[in-house]
């Protein structure tokens, strides 16, 4: 699962952040395999903002499941210090760690991208790719050319191994330059549904082993809301859409109650960018609906994996979510479930 620590109207966002363990723990319990922590700046619906921090958080209040990126966005970071964050951690934890590494801005604010320092030519250009290959050359994956002046540079500590590096992308780019380097690959299937099968065929169609026995590896990212029966999970999965809908309108703002969502009426200016929130490839429905979604996703897709972001106003109905997912899946059955600490 992808955790954005979703704000509510009401509770304090630090209250999120701190909830993030509970759902960790529950999903471990459920038998999930990953935990991915995201990054994004100003947005008012999520309070996930330094991924590098909660993760070591979360790892260690959990026991099994890997955690990991969601992603880092490189250009907001230094390559060298990013290695030097995930080599340490690899070393308190080792075996569980996963990177994975973006390059969009993870705002809609135009004075956040210019409060971060990004390099103007990072966003889609060589920049990004020069500072991915600066990472894996200081991860000791991918080498640098001899006469680069960053030839021979390690990040430490050293004699931890690397955690596994996953490309984020929602672009057929993005799946070509993860082929290219031999790198896993995760598509956010929400942000661009119609790309979304495609990338996944193409990025194992072109893709080029960076060492002997690499495989491609392949991650579908999508919003999940299973509810107890498809109206249900429309109810759940209404808050966020509204968030998302009002920080497209510049009223950027927290989850609301499911029964204000029911009845909210968009304004003007929200009808207006609706369109911009695309819900095409959303898995939302009760058990057999939401299992009929999610077959086809992987049909058409090829995945290996589906990641799953959940946001809903009630952390209650996150976890029962989760639980029916799980059910849905057949996760539950692998693991014996326990009682939510």
């Amino acid at each position: 699962m992808l955790e954005q620590a979703p704000i509510r109207e009401g509770v304090e966002p630090a209250q999120s952040i701190r909830e993030a363990l509970v759902v960790a723990r529950h999903v471990e319990r459920l038998g999930y395999h990953r935990f991915w922590i995201a990054e994004h700046h100003a947005i008012g619906g999520v309070a996930s903002t330094a991924p590098e921090v909660l993760i070591g958080h979360i790892a260690d209040g959990t026991e099994r499941i890997r955690v990991g990126s969601g992603g880092m966005l490189l250009p907001n970071h230094r390559p060298f210090h990013v290695a030097e964050q995930f080599l340490m951690l690899s070393a308190l934890y080792p075996g569980r760690i996963d990177l994975g590494i973006g390059r969009s801005e993870g705002t809609l604010d135009d004075a956040i991208v210019l409060a971060l320092g990004r390099p103007s030519d990072t966003g889609h250009g060589a920049g990004y790719e020069e500072q991915l290959d600066q990472l894996l050359a200081f991860a000791g994956l991918m080498p640098l050319p001899d006469d680069h002046p960053l030839s021979g540079v390690r990040a430490g500590p050293r004699g931890v191994p690397f955690p596994p590096v996953f490309m984020l992308g929602s672009s057929l780019d993005s799946a070509r330059t993860a082929a290219r380097r031999g790198l896993r690959y995760a598509f956010a299937a929400y942000s661009n549904p119609d790309a979304a099968h495609e990338a996944l065929r193409l990025y194992r169609s072109e893709f080029e082993p960076a060492r002997p026995g690499d495989r491609p590896y392949a991650i579908l990212g999508v919003k999940v809301f299973v509810g107890e029966d498809d109206e249900h999970a429309q109810a759940l999965a209404l808050p966020s859409y509204i968030s998302w809908v009002r920080g497209r309108a510049g009223r950027s703002g927290p989850l609301m109650p499911v029964e204000q969502a029911l009845s909210h009426r968009f304004s003007e200016a929200e009808r207006a960018v609706q369109h911009k929130i695309r819900t095409d490839a959303d898995v939302i429905g009760g058990p057999e609906r939401a299992a009929e979604l999610l077959a086809a996703h992987v049909e058409r897709s090829g995945a290996d994996e589906i990641i799953a972001t959940t946001n809903t106003f009630a952390i209650e109905d996150r976890l029962a979510s989760f639980e029916r997912l799980a059910a849905l899946t057949g996760l539950a059955g692998r693991l014996p479930c326990r009682s939510v600490a």
